[in-house]
């Protein structure tokens, strides 16, 4: 009897454990077995992980892994480089340099695309007051976040009234003339910030939101649409919807689309924004060359229901709700990589 394909899911730090538990259900669905383990478990020839057996996680040392769902992505990055030595040769769905694919180099990358670009919002690096005045001025109200920032961390908020400039850091108001503006300048190009024009992504209450499609490559190395969250800021003040510092509330993606634009599942809307984000998918994986499995976008709707993009994350995506339908394609994807390099499939 054929023995069944044995997958490991590698991770640097400690997450919650609703992944990994949807993840050994995914494999086992696919007709697979799971186990997970962090890279301090590795060892030269075995892995001290964990294994899901009768609902319950029991600790193992196991046989290195058919294939693995890397959930650490820190490849070439020298803290993680022994963990990556010793699995080598072992097939895995995202393969490129960790943290490489940083906010900056995906707007430039998309920028090549005529018609994708048009999401794009406009946005600049912090280089000198001058520039940085003249683009305050020009949108009025604008985010600053850190190049290499996740989950809305350290994003600061600006608006301009009158001359007084008043700056946001998700907890506290600070009020600049126009003669700071060269000392916070300096402070926002030391922490590698850059600008971007603020987007009214605002429910009829009053909510900013956004949208988050999550794709995943699958079992048939397609890019599809796994799920859809609203991502909704119950703070009056915080307009980060992502932001720690936020009452962050959701919706259903359905109750989301009524209640905001009076449309069904699979409506115009829904159509296309999901037409939207998968040529996005097959754009990056094209001009970048691939070598990753999942891109999450976080999209804004504005007034007249155009679509822009306020973050595509290739580095770590993860979600709070949908963690089945995360997995379900992540591990068709991996057993494909690990069918790829057995030569089952062409």
């Amino acid at each position: 009897m054929n023995r069944k394909p044995l997958i490991g899911m590698m991770l640097g730090w400690k997450i919650p454990p609703d992944l990994p538990r949807a993840c050994a259900v995914a494999a086992a669905y696919h007709g697979a077995d799971f186990y997970y383990f962090r890279m301090s478990g590795i060892k030269e020839n075995t892995i001290i992980g964990m294994k899901l057996e009768n609902d319950e996680w029991v600790s193992g040392e196991f046989p290195y892994p058919d294939a693995i769902y890397d959930y650490t992505r820190r490849r070439g990055i020298a803290l993680f480089a022994e963990a990556y030595r010793k699995l080598e040769g072992i097939p895995m769905g995202h393969t490129i340099k960790g943290r490489s694919m940083n906010k900056s180099k995906v707007y430039r990358i998309i920028q090549r695309n005529e018609q994708l670009s048009q999401s794009l919002i406009p946005y600049m690096t912090v280089k000198d007051s001058d520039s940085l005045m003249a683009f305050i001025e020009r949108h009025e109200k604008v985010i600053f976040k850190t190049n290499g920032g996740y989950l809305g961390k350290n994003a600061l908020t600006v608006e301009l009234k009158n001359d007084v400039i008043e700056l946001f850091d998700q907890q506290y108001l600070h009020r600049f003339s126009r003669e700071d503006l060269p000392r916070l300048t300096e402070m926002l190009k030391a922490k590698k910030y850059f600008a971007q024009k603020m987007i009214h992504s605002v429910t009829p209450q009053g909510h900013p939101f956004h949208v988050r499609v999550h794709l995943s490559k699958n079992g048939q190395n397609r890019w599809t649409v796994a799920f859809h969250s609203i991502g909704l800021s119950l703070t009056p003040h915080v307009r980060v919807t992502n932001s720690e510092s936020t009452y962050r509330g959701t919706s259903t993606w359905g109750d989301f689309l009524r209640n905001q634009f009076g449309e069904k599942e699979d409506g115009p809307l829904h159509l296309r924004i999901d037409d939207y984000a998968l040529r996005m998918a097959n754009y990056l994986e094209e001009a970048s060359g691939g070598g990753f499995q999942e891109v999450a976008l976080d999209l804004g709707l504005d007034d007249r229901k155009r679509i822009w993009l306020f973050e595509a994350g290739i580095g770590l995506p993860g979600t709070s709700y949908y963690q089945l339908q995360m997995a379900l394609p992540a591990i068709a994807y991996t057993l494909y990589v690990l069918k790829k390099q057995r030569g089952e499939i062409e």
